[in-house]
């Protein structure tokens, strides 16, 4: 009986035309999945019932998606995050701040969702009197560890273990907060919401107190990834703009 017959090998056209087919296909898996790196930040993104969820994941998935992409997120705390993708020559990061420091670190998608940023206070803290950067120095301002803001405030000269607090995550952040060990806290309008809800708290218990900025959420990108993704991108996020999606997931989340 036999067990084993002898298979020659593929020559001439037929082979090649085998190994093109092979690369092609292994190169198209490759090219339709994305690895996107994002911290703990709720209502934006945030982990629930093991998946990464919120409004900026709903925003992005669809903006990949839109251009034909497969997403795999991965969460950690900021800081790691933020070193992740930029040691991943094909990673992605969102919700992330375009600043002048960050400009060419990566190659940027977006905007993908605006934000007005304030320092907030306790509504019945009536001895807080601050209602502009220069006057928030006479209090203490709990911030987040890496963040851009945090980074603004120093710059502006707040120090470190004087007027700002260094917390981990926002949930440390607000607990510090509402337990009246700092007096300000940074925050937007769909994190402050969400942050106050965990503790059982809500958007009438404090009120803004100094505005910071304007601005808008981006997704960043590795400069290793090709420019030609990142045009695909683009062009995707312009029509999940227009599609009225993204007013769709802000009502979702936030009552």
């Amino acid at each position: 009986m036999v067990l084993f017959r002898t298979i020659k090998p593929l020559t001439g056209t037929l082979a090649l035309l085998l190994a093109v087919a092979c690369l092609f296909a292994c190169t198209s898996s490759r090219a339709e999945k994305a690895v996107l790196y994002t911290e703990p930040l709720a209502p934006l993104h945030y982990e629930e019932n093991g998946k990464v969820v919120g409004i900026a994941t709903e925003i992005v998935n669809a903006i990949f998606n839109e251009a034909g992409f497969k997403t795999h997120i991965k969460m950690y705390p900021w800081n790691r995050t933020y070193r992740a993708v930029l040691a991943d020559e094909e990673g992605f990061v969102y919700t992330i701040n375009r600043t002048e420091r960050r400009e060419q670190l990566f190659k940027w998608i977006g905007p993908i969702l605006d934000k007005k940023v304030f320092l907030y206070r306790l509504k019945h803290r009536y001895d807080i009197d601050a209602s502009t950067i220069e006057e928030a120095k006479k209090y203490t301002t709990a911030v987040i560890l890496g963040h851009s803001l945090t980074t603004a405030l120093k710059d502006k000269g707040f120090r470190e273990g004087k007027e700002l607090i260094i917390t981990p995550n926002k949930k440390v952040q607000m607990k510090l907060f509402l337990a009246g060990r700092c007096d300000l806290i940074t925050g937007n309008q769909y994190t402050i919401h969400q942050a106050l809800k965990a503790e059982g708290h809500a958007l009438k218990d404090v009120e803004p107190a100094v505005f910071i900025s304007a601005g808008n959420y981006y997704i960043g990108a590795n400069p290793g990834v090709d420019d030609q993704v990142i045009a695909r991108l683009q062009e995707a996020s312009v029509r999940v703009q227009q599609s009225g999606i993204i007013d769709g997931s802000i009502k979702k989340y936030i009552d």
